[in-house]
């Protein structure tokens, strides 16, 4: 049974490669921000509608963490566009 090796990438496909493995996980951090900033806006919504609930004191803070983590996800998005 020979040994079979595996050709490395020519150099120039290794970068648009390494660009696009980056800009991939760019976009999941991106949506997973997204999705938490969804689910913080949906309790908020629900806690508003209901008149017997009552809004967590955390909830704003949350929401902001939340908000802050998209917007440094969307940035990296841009960086990686002008690039």
């Amino acid at each position: 049974m020979t040994a079979r090796r595996r050709r490395a990438a020519p150099p120039g496909l290794r970068a648009p490669l390494l660009r696009s493995a980056t800009v991939s996980a760019a976009l999941r951090q991106s949506r997973t921000a997204l999705s938490h900033i969804e689910g913080e806006l949906e309790a908020l919504l629900a806690a508003l509608r209901d008149p017997a609930a009552r809004v967590d004191a955390a909830a704003a803070d949350r929401l902001r963490g939340a908000t802050v983590a998209a917007g440094d996800a969307l940035a990296s998005l841009r960086a990686l566009a002008r690039r």
